[in-house]
């Protein structure tokens, strides 16, 4: 069976530093998701590819496609002058390479799951291949100020683009990665406090626009959260438009993922929801914006 796919620079983040999350585990160090791929099949994982920029996944070796190790220059040996002195350390140091490179495929291709980002896998002979592009990412350090009377509580800190959210982790609350394509001239930051006991939305969360020249190079960003706003949500005779994961749903589909408590949803008012999905939708109520968790 071909194997299709190619972790080519496995990843040495350490899974038990990772937190469990649903289908695998969440990576501080790269802020996203690493997929636990052992129990899916190729089709499901070629969905996923396609419908995902980068993918961090942990798979078993045999089914990933591992190069063949070539040396790059032939030794023509018997070309030497000093053949006869040199050959035995030649030969040794050749050998030694040689056990070095199997080893290190050995040990490769003997551990138990390989983590890294996944990618269909390129062979020599295939044609017209193209890399995917590299993603850079952006290491966001907020710093908050205000009055320190109303300062915001808050666990951490989350940035709403149409397809995907970036958090921050519970350890450095602060702090978030994000591709630097993902930041945009304007950006919903949402402060967020504990989950809401009753499932309200919005509820022990404060919103802020912020604009992209605020960030420094360095990617410190000064804001002021006495600048933040809470929105409350009536779902009183109101009709919403529904997104989940930038796609637009029903309300009835809205409803059934919120029951089976497998997303996070907020409420964006008019001015925000245009922010977020441009002005072709009309917002006079609002939206509802979900993510699968």
């Amino acid at each position: 069976m071909k194997k299709e796919f190619q972790i080519k620079e496995p990843c040495s983040a350490a899974r038990e530093n990772m937190q469990k999350i649903p289908g695998g585990s969440f990576c501080d160090l790269c802020a996203k998701k690493v997929y636990d791929l052992a129990d899916t099949t190729d089709d499901e994982i070629k969905e996923l590819l396609e419908s995902n920029s980068s993918v961090c996944g942990r798979i078993q070796p045999h089914r990933l496609y591992i190069p063949e190790e070539k040396s790059e220059t032939q030794y023509n040996f018997f070309q030497l002058p000093f053949r006869k002195i040199a050959g035995g350390i030649f030969l040794s140091i050749l050998f030694a390479s040689n056990l070095n490179a199997q080893k290190q495929k050995r040990d490769t291709l003997e551990a138990r799951e390989i983590q890294g980002m996944i990618m269909v896998a390129h062979r020599p002979d295939d044609e017209g291949f193209e890399y995917p592009e590299p993603v850079i990412t952006r290491n966001l350090n907020v710093k908050p100020s205000g009055n320190t009377g109303n300062l915001i509580e808050y666990q951490f800190i989350t940035i709403l683009t149409p397809f995907k959210r970036f958090r921050s982790s519970s350890f450095s609350k602060n702090q978030i990665n994000i591709p630097a394509d993902n930041v945009r001239m304007s950006n919903i930051f949402i402060f967020e406090g504990t989950d809401s006991q009753n499932g309200v939305l919005n509820d022990n969360k404060s919103f802020l626009l912020v604009n992209k020249r605020n960030i420094k190079e360095d990617g410190s960003l000064n804001l002021n959260l006495d600048q933040a706003k809470k929105f409350s949500f009536n779902p009183k005779n109101k009709d919403f438009i529904y997104f989940l994961d930038g796609e637009e749903i029903t309300k009835k589909e809205f409803e059934q993922y919120q029951q089976e408590n497998k997303i996070d949803s907020y409420f964006l008012p008019e001015i925000y929801a245009e922010e977020l999905f441009g002005s072709d939708y009309y917002f006079e109520n609002g939206a509802i914006v979900a993510y699968r968790k």
